[in-house]
């Protein structure tokens, strides 16, 4: 039975969010089929709480940056990468479902080639995701991507990018990567802040002759 949506079961959280309590997974079913292949709104969903948010320019932008900085480096390592964007991750069994605003596969990209959609009871969950936190999240997510199994989160608030390893269910802040060895926080920081400041053709030669460089 489809639950009714019920105003008063809203938390206050910022204008671009929105978190009601109480939904029932054939709701969020529901609501993911008719919003069809649209960008925005995304959906979080934790046995029970549904997180909607509407994304900003602001956000995209940095999400954009940050996803062609990932594809950037991987090629000049010379890593295999695959880009699902925010593709819907969800589980009946789990009762949770998230739509990051980016993800990657790399160790499991082959596994994932060529498909047309996932069975995340079979599939892997992608090797990398991306969390663009701007403002302050109606909704924890780092529980949901280590029920998923999900191995490393970078996760950036404006400010600085954090970088998530999952050991024993568990993120634990580390300075390097493991999808994208020669990665630090740091450097992907500087990259992020000098991105707002140069002309992209530019800002692309400088990320891949500091990648040629990392990887003597």
């Amino acid at each position: 039975m489809t639950s009714v949506l019920d105003p008063r079961e809203l938390k206050p959280v910022p204008t671009d969010r929105v978190l009601l309590q109480n939904v029932s997974w054939s709701t969020y079913e529901s609501l993911l089929r008719d919003r069809l292949d649209g960008a925005s709104p995304r959906f979080t969903y934790d046995r029970g709480d549904l997180s909607i948010m509407v994304t900003s320019p602001h956000h995209e932008e940095i999400n954009r940056t940050l996803s062609l900085l990932i594809e950037l480096l991987a090629e000049e390592f010379g890593i295999e990468s695959r880009a699902f964007g925010s593709t819907t991750y969800r589980r009946k069994d789990l009762k949770r479902g998230f739509e990051p605003d980016s993800c990657f596969y790399f160790r499991n990209e082959a596994q994932v080639r060529g498909k047309k959609s996932l069975d995340l009871t079979v599939d892997p969950p992608p090797d990398l995701v991306i969390e663009i936190d701007i403002s302050n999240p109606s909704l924890n997510k780092l529980p949901i991507f280590a029920a998923f199994g999900v191995p490393e989160v970078w996760r950036f608030n404006g400010r600085e990018l954090e970088i998530l390893i999952l050991e024993r269910e568990e993120y634990i802040g580390t300075n390097q990567s493991k999808a994208l060895p020669s990665v630090s926080t740091e450097v992907i920081t500087g990259f992020l802040h000098e991105s707002g400041k140069m002309g992209r053709l530019e800002w692309i030669k400088d990320v891949r002759n500091w990648a040629k460089n990392a990887g003597l």
